[in-house]
């Protein structure tokens, strides 16, 4: 067979695919981001969902809702204050260490968000749906801080850690200004994060100082 009839026949072009909207990239990125962070959520809601099966089985032998100062109320709230401690100290420890190797800050930062709002769910089971006094004030606090947590974390997805990917000229300004006052929104967002999240802990550790000498001293 000669070189000539080996030959392949020619093959058509393949009609060209038509070029994405350079638009909807950053929309895609957007969406991209979002479904990032729906794991830690998932876990959390994992965790409720198995903290309020167990709980629910206290409430069937009880026929009411276990009370602050049973064993169940005192279990559920010490392993909630706990899990809101670690919430408040260990991602803010790995942020300060960054030449630490134990766990990557994003991994704190799921591992927070876990646990700010795994534990204060366990602290309002603590209080068997009773906000009298100091309890309600604290617990009042701990929505407050939660629901702050939320927005935070918003406000921290929409803050990307440089302005990459942005043109010259007027479009990259805008897109520059917009990256500054979403930082400069997250930055106020911090400064009263911080201080209502330490007011949380004040009353948290009145609550308790008080529940002991109650519980024990008087007796």
């Amino acid at each position: 067979m000669s070189r000539r009839a080996r030959r392949l026949p020619a093959t058509a072009p393949a009609a060209a695919s038509p070029a994405p909207d350079a638009s909807s990239a950053p929309v895609a990125r957007e969406r991209l981001r979002v479904l990032g962070h729906l794991p830690e959520l998932a876990y959390a809601l994992v965790a409720i969902v198995a903290v309020t099966a167990l709980y629910g089985v206290a409430y069937s032998q009880a026929s009411t809702f276990p009370t602050a100062s049973s064993l169940v109320g005192h279990g559920i709230g010490i392993a909630g204050f706990i899990l809101m401690l670690m919430t408040a100290t260990l991602y803010s420890l790995r942020k300060l260490r960054t030449d630490a190797r134990w766990g990557s800050t994003a991994g704190w930062l799921k591992f927070h968000m876990v646990t700010g709002l795994v534990g204060p769910y366990m602290v309002l089971l603590h209080t068997a749906m009773k906000f009298n006094g100091l309890a309600g004030l604290t617990m009042l606090l701990t929505i407050v801080v939660v629901v702050s947590g939320l927005v935070g974390r918003y406000l921290y997805t929409r803050v990307p850690r440089a302005a990459q990917g942005t043109s010259a000229g007027d479009a990259g300004q805008e897109a520059r200004s917009r990256l500054l006052r979403r930082r400069k929104r997250l930055a106020t967002w911090h400064t009263l994060h911080v201080p209502l999240t330490w007011v949380l802990f004040l009353a948290a550790f009145i609550h308790v100082v008080a529940a002991l000498y109650y519980a024990t001293l008087q007796r």
